[in-house]
């Protein structure tokens, strides 16, 4: 009995030595593990699902022991994992998922201007390096007062109540969008740093949008408009910088 345990254990070493120069050769090593990375759920077919990073690309989970986790298409991530084989059936990259949280995830609502007291104008807390734009997400960190009482939302202002207009560019070729914020509370609460993505797939791109200009309201700073300007990469792929 003993003499099988032994050679079962040797069996294993050999295979864990075999991976491991495998990932050797391809640059990873079962060692290794990404930052924190923020991607998107993309489900197939039953329970499958793959991961779309902001930086790594398409990522095929090769997790055997996940059959808690219920995917939602569009579900917005924060993903750490080890990376073990690039170009994977298809994929970028096969990963092994260490740790993944689910992030807040939400989309751009039309704000007419009988919604503007609903939506709230408080000051957000956040800065300008806390919003970002990537993989057709706008991000925004901010922090959100316990017990958990803080609404910000997305909006695009719509300028007749009685006339639903297609999220699209104004004449200076902008989208313009706002953050709007309403804590829902009249106490200053304890708060924690929290993420939220917001979907920007219903908005209106055409060739000759130039990017998107968010207007909010950021607490110590007061009223302040971003602007992320469109930058054609490839011609099936766009990216958005940001400037004040």
């Amino acid at each position: 009995m003993k003499k099988i345990v032994y050679l079962w254990g040797i069996v294993c070493l050999v295979a864990m030595l075999s991976l491991q120069s495998c990932s050797d050769d391809e640059g990873y090593s079962l060692g290794d593990f990404t930052a924190p990375q923020l991607a998107t759920v993309r489900t197939i077919s039953g329970t499958g699902f793959y991961l779309d990073c902001d930086v790594w690309g398409t990522c095929w989970p090769v997790n055997t022991n996940m059959g808690w986790y219920v995917p939602i298409d569009g579900q917005r991530v924060v993903v750490t994992f080890n990376p073990l084989w690039d170009d994977y059936g298809g994929f970028d990259h096969a990963v092994m998922i260490l740790d993944m949280t689910d992030v807040l995830t939400s989309c751009v609502e039309s704000m007419s201007p009988a919604d503007e007291e609903e939506m709230g104008h408080e000051a957000i807390p956040t800065t300008a390096g806390d919003i970002t734009i990537s993989n057709g997400y706008l991000n925004v960190w901010f922090l959100r007062r316990l017990p958990f009482s803080t609404a910000v939302r997305l909006v695009y202002p719509q300028p007749d109540a009685a006339q639903t207009t297609s999220m699209g560019a104004s004449d200076d070729g902008y989208i313009h969008l706002e953050l709007r914020c309403n804590t829902q509370t009249d106490t200053d609460t304890p708060g924690t740093y929290s993420l939220i993505s917001y979907s920007l797939n219903e908005l209106q791109v055409t060739a000759e949008t130039k990017g998107i200009k968010l207007k909010l309201n950021m607490e110590g700073a007061g009223e302040e408009e971003l602007t992320f300007d469109l930058v054609t990469v490839s011609e099936s792929q766009n990216n958005l910088t940001a400037h004040r």
